[in-house]
């Protein structure tokens, strides 16, 4: 006599079915199969038959007549060879005595258990045949009929917990034995119904990524992600974290065993090391190191600039890929402005690296000068919104660490990168509101003296980067412009406190300085986002207006002589609009532009003109110009 629980129930003789009667009697053996040689309460069948509080008077009744006919049905059909079952009455209830080889849900966990024991044993082929031995068993849902008449019982949801763990163990036994291709689709199957199982989106990832889907494998991190903050307000755990960023910078740790029973698989950064599979090379974009044994060898510092991108509903996927290349574009650009190179960028993800030449704090310093100027940077000149009419929303953070100087791929220019930084990059960006950058205490401690921070208290304490690096070895210019740029800090705090739109037009013949003037301010702007008025970067008063949401916004135009008329009124547009928005507008032209456009910002209500004469050399007269210039800034107000 067999009972069959892993599915419709099904009580077997050899291979008779034999038949069991009505509801009642079909879900008291059910319950009491699900608790097999353990003593179930008569309150606790009675809920289970009927639900808390809704049983009849009768009840009681009803459940000695199920357990009378099951009796009588076991005793039909005793067997000659094995231990026949025993329905016992009890103090309190009932007890079913059975042989757990008689019971199929019996010997799937057994099986189950020498799967999972032979995986940990690192035998991943002896683990695989175990655990779809132990999956062979299921034939459905457990209990599926009495299911579908209503029963849902505690010991059915632990059951089908329990397959699931299986499942996830067979995947992992299958993944060591380099059978990518075969879990493939099972692994899809089972996230699509099981979303917030981790550990299955841990196996699908590394399973697309060793087909060769690394988009989709990252697009599997993202939905997970998505869900768990929607649903419960939580992030991905720390291992699969780190296989996303192992993903991200192709590890060779993820590559695939060369035959069965290789060893465990290698399910994130850090884990032991395989060859990869034949015919598919797998060229890491940035080389992963791992701490040096030789602590008297040479040492380098490397800071780690990582940026998400993220967007609200859209208008179309073409929206969201066109917003994501203009992105990528600009970060390219930027980073390498500040001499760091791109180590990984896929999707809403990208990673830059800055490299010092060695581990001292001054040399160490500068690396992390550069990844925070470049981060500041970027902060004004990322696209907000997407042509589909969503924002964008971005997040940045900076995370310094040492790592060995000859482990850089110098031929290509890649710095070594740990993979515990790049966890804690991701750290620091779980942490961070939209348009933040968060630094690790390493990076603030490097750059304290020339980057104003500022520090986030409460439930997630961070620091976040305010103000643009002050560069203490840029060559200085040779006429002094203090004067100048103070005029400009004092309208900018003005501009901050009124939150009113001001222009500044700073006018002179050529070769006066007007673009060190401007250069010079932008680099001393601090708590503000800095935006260059370019051809090749078009500004529309929607997105300046975004970009005030956070911060007060310097926008400069250097040679605005040269500008086309639909970009004068822009620049118009804006310092009239009905909204109040903190925007300080310094614009530098030649005389050419009031020749062509005369009284151009005359006539707006916040301007003021800034005529730039070569710098004196007598004190003197540049405490002359600076009271003019005083001056000139009290009548701007």
């Amino acid at each position: 006599m067999r009972f069959l629980v892993l599915g419709p129930l099904r009580l077997m003789d050899d291979e008779k079915q034999i038949a069991l009667g009505g509801d009642r009697r079909r879900a008291t053996l059910g319950l009491l199969l699900l608790n097999a040689n353990r003593e179930v309460a008569t309150s606790k069948l009675l809920e289970g038959l009927w639900g808390a509080d809704e049983a009849p008077v009768t009840a009681r009744k009803i459940l000695q007549n199920a357990v009378r006919a099951l009796r009588v049905t076991f005793a039909g059909h005793e067997p000659a060879d094995a231990r026949p079952p025993a329905l016992l009455t009890c103090a309190h209830g009932y007890q079913l005595q059975v042989d757990p080889e008689q019971v199929d849900m019996f010997r799937f966990h057994r099986r189950a258990q020498a799967g999972r024991a032979a995986l940990a044993a690192g035998r991943p082929a002896a683990a695989a045949a175990s655990l779809r031995e132990a999956l062979a068993l299921w034939r459905g849902q457990p209990l599926a009929d009495l299911v579908e008449a209503g029963r849902s019982w505690p010991e059915l949801t632990a059951l089908q917990n329990a397959r699931l763990d299986a499942m996830e163990d067979y995947y992992e036994a299958e993944l060591a034995n380099g059978r990518h291709h075969a879990v493939l689709g099972p692994l899809e199957a089972m996230t699509e119904a099981e979303p917030l199982r981790e550990r299955a989106v841990h196996q699908l990832m590394l399973a697309l990524y060793r087909s060769g889907r690394q988009a989709d494998a990252l697009a599997a991190y993202q939905r997970l992600r998505t869900r768990l903050a929607e649903q419960l307000g939580l992030e991905p755990g720390r291992e699969l974290r780190q296989l996303q960023h192992a993903v991200l910078v192709h590890d060779p740790a993820l590559a695939a065993p060369a035959g069965p029973g290789a060893g465990p698989v290698a399910g994130a950064a850090g884990a032991g090391r395989k060859e990869p599979e034949r015919g598919r090379p797998v060229p890491p974009p940035v080389q992963l190191v791992r701490p040096s044994p030789d602590p008297d060898g040479g040492r380098s510092s490397v800071s780690a600039l990582l940026l998400r991108v993220d967007f609200g509903p859209t208008g179309g996927y073409a929206d969201v890929g066109e917003a994501l290349e203009r992105t990528a574009a600009t970060v390219r650009e930027q980073v390498e402005r500040f001499d760091g190179v791109i180590a990984g960028s896929t999707g809403s993800v990208m990673l830059a690296l800055f490299r010092s030449s060695t581990a001292r704090d001054v040399d160490a310093g500068r690396a992390a000068e550069r990844a925070v100027s470049a981060a500041l940077s970027l902060r004004g000149r990322i696209p907000c919104d997407v042509p589909g009419g969503a924002r964008l929303h971005w997040r940045m953070a900076v995370s310094t660490r040492e790592a060995p100087a000859a482990a850089g791929d110098a031929s290509h220019g890649r710095p070594p990168v740990a993979g515990a930084q790049l966890v804690a990059c991701e750290s620091l960006l779980q942490i961070a509101d939209d348009a933040q950058i968060v630094v690790c205490d390493r990076t603030r401690e490097l750059t304290d003296a020339t980057v104003r921070y500022a520090r986030e208290v409460g439930f997630r304490p961070r620091w976040t980067a305010q103000g643009r690096v002050l560069a203490p070895f840029a060559r200085p210019e040779p006429n002094d412009r203090d004067p100048e740029l103070g005029v400009l800090a004092s309208l900018l705090e003005r501009v901050r406190r009124r939150s009113r739109p001001h222009l500044v037009l700073v006018q002179s013949a050529p070769g006066v300085g007007k673009s060190s003037l401007l250069a010079e301010f932008e680099r001393r702007v601090e708590n503000a986002v800095t935006v260059r008025l370019e051809s090749g970067a078009p500004m529309t008063t929607r997105r300046v207006a975004q970009l005030t949401a956070h911060l007060p916004v310097v926008l400069l135009a250097d040679d605005l002589h040269l500008a086309d008329n639909a970009v004068l009124q822009m620049v118009e547009d804006l310092l009239d609009s009905p909204d109040p928005i903190p925007l300080l507008v310094v614009a530098a032209a030649r005389p050419e532009l009031f020749r062509r456009r005369p009284g151009w910002g005359a006539g707006q209500s916040h301007a003021s003109r800034m005529t730039l004469e070569p710098a004196p050399l007598d004190p003197l007269a540049d405490a002359a110009q600076r009271h003019d210039l005083l001056s000139l800034c009290q009548e701007a107000g």
